[in-house]
């Protein structure tokens, strides 16, 4: 095996690679990515056994082969050699020898058909949609799944078709997001479901592609395709909370708000508030009186009054800070609206005249 490529392009390949490689002691093999030549190109892939991804990207081949060598290492040798820009790779007997004009480096590799392989998705029901718009679908979404892996379908991102818009549903039954893209494309007759700790490292190698992405998915996969890219996660096979049927269709109270002064607010409130994240949201239109306030026994306390336009009936709800100030990043607004139906029941936060995004949160108790 031999060839020469840029070391740029070969940098940001491995770099995005070495993200997916799995950290398995009894796989060792997992922590490497492997190196495969063609004709005319480079394939790299990486693989943790949930998610594998594979990149493409031009070379010029003077002898075909493929090897696996150890991620990080690589990634890190990549790294230190900024000035170079092609570099040369041979491989014999797995030992694999990196040549630039300055520099002979060698690295000891593994054999490469003890590397699993990734699944090539070729069935199943598919979908196209620039990238940007699904990253911009996925992070509106992410900060309300569930961390713990108990429900894997709450420790999850759930994308369905609803009429002309991609709907992407997160939820970890305290809080629920939901955000809309506009979609024209393939019609879908279900949904998927893709574990969070994959669907963040597909954002994250996506983040730099500015092209559409093909996805096919099947009762057990999907894959997301581009021109250089191609990944495999697994997908949940559960079946997803019906949570509509939870988002208020009214409310008796609504106040709008400037988003930036909700988010100075905020930020010094939850200085204040307890292991809860508690804060005390009061509204009361005849009083024309909108307050936030925090009280920590152990700190101190903090009351913020806040200019608003509100109408309905008054409310004194308690709310989890963070929660609230968690969504405010998904809102492009400069204003928003912050709908409640009473103490006991849910607040819906959405972007003043927007309702491709609502967050729902639900109010302490304690």
């Amino acid at each position: 095996m031999n060839f020469t490529c840029n070391r740029e392009s070969l940098q940001k390949c491995i770099m995005s690679a070495d993200r997916v490689t799995g950290k398995n002691l009894s796989l060792p093999i997992l922590s490497s990515v492997l190196l495969v030549t063609n004709k005319k190109s480079l394939i790299i892939r990486a693989t943790n056994l949930e998610v594998g991804a594979e990149f493409q990207i031009e070379a010029e081949i003077k002898t075909e082969g493929s090897v696996a060598v150890p991620g990080s290492l690589f990634s890190n040798i990549l790294t230190s050699i900024p000035d170079e820009e092609n570099i040369t790779i041979s491989v014999s007997n797995n030992v694999c020898k990196i040549i630039t004009k300055t520099k002979n480096i060698t690295i000891k590799g593994f054999i490469a058909d003890d590397f699993p392989t990734i699944p090539l998705i070729s069935e199943g029901e598919s979908f196209t949609i620039p990238s940007q718009n699904f990253i911009q679908g996925v992070k509106s979404v992410l900060m309300s799944a569930a961390i713990s892996d108990i429900k894997p379908e709450i420790s999850s991102v759930y994308i369905y078709q609803n009429g002309k818009s991609l709907v992407f549903v997160a939820t970890d039954s305290f809080r629920l997001a939901e955000k809309k893209i506009n979609y024209t494309g393939e019609q879908l007759s279900h949904g998927v479901i893709i574990p969070i700790k994959n669907i963040i490292e597909i954002i994250k190698i996506f983040e730099s592609v500015n092209e559409s992405i093909l996805f096919k998915i099947t009762k057990t996969q999907i894959s997301c395709i581009s021109k250089s890219v191609y990944i495999t996660s697994r997908v949940i096979q559960g079946v997803y909370p019906d949570y509509e049927q939870i988002l208020p269709k009214n409310s008796t109270t609504e106040v709008i708000i400037l988003k930036q002064d909700l988010i100075n607010t905020l930020k010094l409130s939850t200085l204040f508030s307890d292991k809860f994240n508690k804060i005390q949201f009061i509204v009361d239109p005849s009083q024309k009186k909108c307050l936030i306030s925090t009280k920590n026994s152990d700190i101190g306390e903090t009351e913020a009054n806040l200019t608003v336009t509100m109408s309905g009936e008054p409310i004194e709800i308690s709310l989890n800070g963070k929660h609230l100030f968690d969504c405010l990043n998904a809102i492009m607004e400069d204003s928003i609206v912050i709908q409640c139906n009473g103490a006991n029941k849910p607040a819906v936060i959405r972007g003043a005249g927007d309702q491709s995004f609502t967050y729902l949160t639900m109010p302490l108790t304690k």
